[in-house]
């Protein structure tokens, strides 16, 4: 267990290794993005994401069981025993084994049948149905194999994970940007995802067998006996990621369906830089999950309050300014990025912008509910908010394209506010007016950094020829007069408090400057 007074350390070195990886994954897509755009058009992209989207929905295997494997993992590494962790996650794997292949069997055999569904054009239906059906035999494995990459973060290696994840992700964009240099198309890229799959989990089979040999995946380990145990906890995991994952595809399909390739291009495109946006809150997700976990074990109410405000406050100050920043400036980045300069796309990043501000909360109200041990109002907030998207979808050639975004963010603002309510359900001593304070004075500081922006965006900035150059300039002459600005608009809003910025800085650089007390004594006080 780690030290009460080392916890925002722990949290923040754990959530650095996320940020690492969560980098390299954004990095690489505004390497590729235009590249594949340029070599398969907009429309192209379009069918690639939800190829992309499908591909997320079959690894439902490696989401939610694999955080009860790893908590299992992690259980044996305190308390020593391995035997049952070996029942737990051998009988986990044969029923995720069987599990997989009944969902993903029709989807490899009516993989055109699912496409010509989904809306995808004739010129793109035979690589994306083939697509579909590698992919889902790969993912059969990939479901099953998430087991050693939770043996490795249930081993305290979240590094080693996280390092893998970067190296793969690396790989994959150089492979699928050199195969459309010499014209291959949506199933060579397919491949090259799947390739990158078996890799990662072959990494991470190597490095479970050198961290923790004790755990041994064997037929002789399967048992009834902890079947129940893996409803309970697993099973309740699976339930909410499934039902995630169906969320997620509902507008992609829609848009696809109702509005052609070229919106689900667009829509793509504000999705992924929304997405880049969280990247920070995203890799504290993790971290927060065991922090919280602990804290909550230890029965101390006022230290669960405060770890669920400055959650929040994290959240609030790592999110909401990217997302205003690309809401704002998102089509000159577009445009910077892509070529691409539909006149959609202001308010389609409003929309998406504002859906993903929510979504954080709502996320984060998600993964400190998980912490108390409740299992329900999780997954009846997911539920809630697939009704209201497939309302939208049903009205979606009434509403209109931006009318199925304002449902998006609707369904998302709607999925953050009953979380906050589960989360006061769930503990006592947390009420959502705690959070006013923090809320109000991050958004003021926000509001001094953007109008610094905007300022800066009137300054003259040397003539090119250029347009997509000039607009490059642009946004490096706003982004710098971001950072000029941030620090001084918390001060002057007292966001950030003293010992909120040493705590930081403790966090992610913890063996720079002075020495930190060894948490020995008290370990062994134990």
């Amino acid at each position: 267990m780690v030290p009460g007074g080392n916890l925002a350390a722990s949290i923040g070195r754990n959530t650095l290794f996320g940020v690492v990886a969560r980098v390299a994954q954004v990095a690489t897509r505004l390497v590729t993005v235009p590249i594949v755009i340029f070599h398969l058009g907009l429309g192209g992209y379009g069918i690639w994401s939800i190829i992309m989207t499908t591909a997320a929905y079959m690894r439902f295997g490696s989401i939610g069981v694999k955080s009860a494997f790893q908590k299992y993992v992690a259980e044996a590494t305190g308390n020593g025993d391995f035997e049952t962790a070996n029942k737990l996650l051998s009988t986990g794997c044969a029923i995720m084994l069987l599990v997989s292949l009944a969902g993903l069997t029709p989807i490899a055999f009516f993989s055109r049948e699912l496409a010509t569904l989904a809306g995808v054009p004739a010129e793109f239906l035979s690589s994306s149905a083939h697509s579909f059906t590698m992919l889902a035999f790969i993912m059969v494995i990939a479901n099953v194999g998430a087991v050693f990459e939770a043996i490795v973060m249930g081993g305290h290696r979240v590094d080693l994970a996280r390092n893998f994840s970067t190296f793969f992700t690396v790989a994959e964009a150089v492979a699928i940007i050199i195969l459309l240099h010499f014209g291959a198309g949506l199933f060579a890229m397919a491949s090259v995802m799947a390739a990158s799959e078996v890799g990662f989990i072959a990494s991470c089979y190597i490095a479970s067998r050198k961290i923790l040999p004790q755990i041994r995946l064997r037929l002789d380990h399967v048992t009834k006996s902890v079947v129940r145990e893996l409803v309970r906890f697993g099973g309740s995991y699976q339930l909410v990621s499934v039902l995630q994952i169906l969320y997620l595809s509902i507008v992609p399909v829609t848009v696809l369906r109702m509005f052609g390739a070229d919106a689900a291009g667009l829509y793509a495109l504000t999705t992924r830089l929304a997405g880049s946006a969280l990247m920070l809150p995203d890799a504290l997700l993790l971290p927060i999950l065991s922090g919280a976990a602990m804290v909550f074990a230890s029965g101390s109410a006022a230290e669960m309050r405060t770890l669920i405000n400055k959650s929040f406050k994290v959240t609030l100050a790592l999110g909401l300014f990217p997302l205003a920043f690309i809401a704002i400036f998102g089509p000159m980045i577009v445009f910077a990025w892509t070529g691409e300069a539909a006149s959609s796309l202001r308010v389609a990043f409003w929309l998406v912008c504002a859906a993903g501000l929510f979504q954080s909360f709502s996320i984060l109200g998600l993964v400190l509910y998980r912490a108390s041990g409740r299992a329900l109002l999780d997954n009846v907030r997911q539920a809630l908010q697939i009704l209201i998207l497939l309302s939208i979808a049903i009205a979606a050639h009434r509403l209109g394209f931006y009318g199925v975004l304002a449902g998006l963010a609707l369904a998302e603002l709607f999925g953050m506010l009953f979380m906050l309510f589960a989360l006061e359900k769930a503990f006592e001593a947390f009420r959502v007016r705690f959070l006013l304070t923090d809320t109000l004075r991050l958004t003021a500081a926000i509001a001094v950094v953007l109008s610094a922006a905007g300022v800066a965006l009137l300054l003259p900035v040397p003539a090119v020829s250029n347009p997509r150059l000039a607009a490059t300039l642009q946004l490096a002459k706003v982004t710098l007069a971001c950072l000029v600005a941030a620090w001084p608009a918390l001060v002057l809003t007292k966001s950030l408090t003293g010992t909120e910025g040493r705590a930081l800085v403790g966090a992610f650089l913890p063996r720079r400057g002075r020495p930190r007390p060894e948490p020995r004594p008290i370990e062994t006080a134990n």
